[in-house]
């Protein structure tokens, strides 16, 4: 038998026993009320919150873009507008299963032209796929036909810029595209969402703020595909302004077709306000295919080699040839280093003291006796070589920079270039040499280190006949309605108002006098104009001994070696009202290639004044 002691024991280890059971129980029980409550939780007081972030899932807030402002000409001619497109999409996770609805689409409401695009199956990953763009008249009616059995296929209405004259004003409207990363962070994300799309160049880019409006938006519901519902709420946006350019209509499009597609450029400007009437850069593009409002056909290799899209009117540097010679003859008679009756001979190349180099002119034998007026005339690079190496380089650097040599005009465009006005300062610190006299020598007719745009050698020469006023370039008239009126830029101040009209009266006879270089342009019942021609060398000789332009005349077989051919001209004389410069790549005679085209110009400008004065 067990004693007392023993089960003392047994009953002490079941009382523990108990104890635990209690304290398990317990514990379950809390347990059981803490699950309870989560249940609670999850399904009544957090079902508002949840509720909530179900609706962010199928309600959306979409950007409304309002049309882009309108861009037109003083005659009201739109060269920049908004057209309404159709287009066709269907959803990725869809495409497997509506093979029978692209057929028929393709069927019955398409043209015959149209393909079917390369499409992927169960693209879950991408929403929208694009089945077809740009819907005509036709086929948008047959859709609606037959959308009733076509309810997997969705239609997108969009609002795209598109060019009425498609390539003509391309480089001064420029084009649209989608936002980067970095101008993100310039502008202002709210008005300016990851897909939205900016002017990327030209006036679109430069009046970005003006012509884009104020964004607004619109509440949607959506499906679980992404697919609208419902509109709950609308904010509409803001009407952007419309602008009004300078530009004239005519001009822009003789330009062009003078330019016949050669690579080249063509500036002409009021020389009374700065306005710009025209700029044309050739070859160019058509903006409507980046913008999206037309097809791209492609490209071919040879087109895309030509730049298309480098707009050389404000981009292009070019040496200014003897377009500098005016310049340079004004400083001298401003100096003292000459008046108008210094004579010098010209017998066909100027030696330097120093080297014993000889520089040739463009005549081999030489003009003969020659004073300022027949150096412009005849354009004798011998008579501007002795002058510059007389005045010295920073003499002439100081005095055509007032001009505007080597400076951003300003003009209301992106990608402007201030090409090079040369200085010792800037050779040493580009070339890493000391500057020499010849090199002085070579700028005196407007070669080696000396570069311009064809915008600002319109705007340099302009100073001729304003003596010495010269006008900020502009290239809008008018935001809304609200007028952008001429600026001066500058009023250069010389010792001798005279020295102006000896300038001038030079360039008239370069196109008047017989043995004027522009000559060929003359008509006595025609415009009276004042011009001065160019041949820009692109590559220069190092040696103008006769063997060595033997040699040359070889390199310039090939078109790409020939020289610039350039044109400065304005008119009609007395008070002129444009100033056109024109510049033709590998052109090689000033006189007979680019001086043709400003002459028409300037006539065509003075016959659309007169018709609208009438």
């Amino acid at each position: 038998m067990r004693n007392l002691r023993d089960l003392r024991k047994d009953d002490e280890e079941i009382r523990s026993l108990r104890s635990r059971s209690k304290v398990i129980s317990l514990f379950l029980f809390i347990l059981f009320l803490f699950g309870i409550f989560k249940i609670i939780e999850l399904t009544v007081l957090d079902r508002v919150n949840y509720e909530a972030e179900s609706d962010k899932n199928r309600i959306i807030n979409l950007p409304i873009y309002p049309a882009r402002g309108i861009i037109k000409l003083m005659d009201g001619t739109i060269i920049a507008e908004n057209i309404v497109t159709h287009d066709l999409y269907i959803n990725g996770r869809k495409l497997s299963s509506a093979k029978d609805q692209i057929d028929q689409l393709f069927t019955k409401v398409l043209n015959e032209n149209r393909k079917l695009p390369e499409l992927v199956l169960d693209l879950s990953s991408q929403k929208k796929i694009w089945l077809v763009k740009d819907l005509t008249e036709m086929e948008l009616a047959k859709f609606e036909l037959y959308k009733n059995s076509l309810i997997d296929i969705r239609i997108e209405t969009q609002l795209k810029r598109y060019l009425p004259h498609k390539n003509l004003f391309s480089h001064v409207i420029g084009h649209l595209g989608k936002i980067n990363n970095e101008e993100r962070l310039s502008l202002s994300k709210k008005e300016y969402p990851h897909d939205a799309l900016i002017g990327k160049v030209g006036i679109e880019k430069i009046y970005e703020k003006y012509l884009k409006g104020s964004i607004g938006s619109s509440v949607v519901e959506v499906d679980v595909y992404g697919n609208k519902v419902r509109e709950l709420d609308r904010i509409f946006p803001d009407r952007p302004s419309d602008l009004t350019l300078t530009l004239n209509f005519d001009l822009q499009t003789i330009a062009r077709a003078e330019l016949g597609g050669r690579r080249g450029a063509v500036v002409a400007v009021d020389p009374n306000t700065g306005y710009v009437k025209a700029l044309v850069s050739s070859p160019d593009y058509n903006p409507n295919i980046l913008n999206g409002s037309e097809i791209d056909k492609g490209h071919g290799k040879a087109s895309l080699e030509e730049a298309p899209f480098f707009n050389r009117a404000i981009s292009g540097s070019y040496p200014p040839a003897s377009t500098i010679k005016p310049f340079i003859g004004l400083l001298g008679l401003e100096e003292n280093i000459i008046d108008e009756n210094t004579i010098i001979e010209d017998i066909g190349f100027f030696q330097l003291k120093e080297d014993g180099r000889k520089y040739r002119g463009w005549k081999e034998e030489g003009h003969g006796k020659v004073n300022l007026q027949k150096a412009i005339v005849e354009s004798s690079d011998v008579y501007f070589y002795d002058l510059a190496s007389k005045l010295t380089i920073d003499r002439i650097s100081s005095f055509l920079s007032k001009f505007g040599f080597g400076k951003l005009s300003g003009i209301d465009l992106v990608n402007e270039t201030n090409s090079t006005l040369p200085t010792r300062n800037w050779k040493l610190g580009n070339i890493g040499e000391s500057w020499f006299v010849g090199d002085t020598v070579n700028l005196g007719i407007g070669q080696g280190y000396i570069t311009t745009t064809p915008l600002q050698l319109a705007i340099s020469i302009s100073a001729i006949p304003n003596k010495g006023i010269i006008f900020k370039p502009k290239i809008v008239e008018n935001i809304g309605k609200k007028n952008i009126e001429p600026e001066i830029i500058s009023d250069i101040k010389i010792k001798n108002d005279k020295h102006w009209n000896i300038i001038e009266k030079s360039m008239i006879s370069v196109i008047e006098s017989w043995n004027g270089t522009a000559h060929n342009l003359y008509d006595k019942d025609g415009v009276p104009m004042a011009g001065k021609t160019g041949t820009a060398q692109i590559r220069s000789l190092v040696d103008q001994e006769l063997s060595v332009k033997e040699e040359y005349k070889d390199i310039r077989k090939d078109i790409k070696n020939r020289d610039h051919a350039l044109f400065a001209s304005y008119g009609p004389i007395p008070d002129p009202n444009l100033v056109v410069v024109v510049i033709v790549e590998n052109g090689e005679s000033g006189s007979a290639v680019a001086a043709p085209i400003a002459k028409k110009i300037i006539e065509k400008y003075q016959l659309v004044i007169n018709q609208n004065e009438q």
